[in-house]
């Protein structure tokens, strides 16, 4: 159903000096926070508001902060 969001075309990447974030922005965004976590919204601008499952988008999974957590572990001893 969301296969289109995680495209290029949906995932932003905002940066400035000192911060970089890569996420949904905008109306995108807003929609992605609702099926992520299951919060309330209208389906159309004057329509009934309706409790949305919650749908997870993006995530991570145990293996994969594990993973993460390994390689920066591993690359930090290199210093």
């Amino acid at each position: 159903m969301f296969a289109k969001l995680r495209t290029n075309t949906h995932l932003k990447i905002k940066a400035d000096s000192n911060e970089i974030a890569v996420g949904f922005f905008g109306r995108v965004a807003r929609i992605a926070r609702v099926h992520q976590f299951g919060l309330k919204d209208r389906v159309t601008k004057d329509g009934p508001i309706v409790n949305y499952e919650r749908r997870p988008i993006i995530g991570f999974t145990e293996f994969d902060k594990n993973i993460v957590q390994t390689s920066i572990l591993k690359n930090l001893n290199h210093f």
